[in-house]
C-alpha cells in the first residue's frame, strides 16, 4: 500500500494553498476590473478539498512548547488524490499539470531534497498522472 510521508503532506497542502491564493488574486483583479469573479468556482472547489485535508491531522495535547510538539497529517493518498484531482476535466488537468511541475521544481531545490519526500515520483502516486 502506498502512502505519503509528512513532507509529501505538507507539499501537497502547501501547493493547494498556492493555487488558491492564485485563484483569489484572479477573483480580486478581475471583480476590480468590473468583470466579475472569473475563477471563482475553481477557488470554491479548491477552498473544500484544502479543508478536507485541513481536518485531516492530530497535534500533540498539553502544554506547548516551541521545537517539541508533534503534529501530524492524517490524510491519506486517496484524499491528497481526491484533493488534486476531483475536479471538472478541463480544471483537473490544468491543477494536476501545476503539481507535476511544482514537483519537477521541487527536485532542483537542494534545500526540499533533503527532506523525506519522493519528488520524482510524487506526482504520478498522487494524481495517477
Amino acid at each position: 500500500m502506498q502512502t505519503l510521508t509528512q513532507h509529501e503532506k505538507d507539499f501537497v497542502v502547501e501547493f493547494l494553498a498556492d493555487i488558491l491564493h492564485g485563484l483569489t488574486i484572479n477573483n480580486v483583479l478581475s471583480r476590480q476590473d468590473y468583470d466579475g469573479f472569473v475563477r471563482m468556482q475553481d477557488a470554491l472547489e479548491v477552498l473544500e478539498h484544502l479543508k478536507m485535508l485541513y481536518s485531516k491531522h492530530t497535534e500533540q495535547q498539553g502544554d506547548w512548547t516551541a521545537g517539541e510538539t508533534i503534529a501530524t497529517w492524517t490524510f491519506t493518498l486517496d484524499d491528497a488524490r481526491d484533493a488534486l484531482t476531483n475536479y471538472d476535466t478541463e480544471y483537473r488537468e490544468g491543477i494536476c499539470e501545476q503539481f507535476e511541475d511544482r514537483c519537477t521544481d521541487a527536485l532542483a531545490d537542494a534545500a526540499l531534497n533533503k527532506l523525506d519526500a519522493d519528488y520524482a515520483t510524487l506526482a504520478h502516486r498522487v494524481t495517477g498522472y
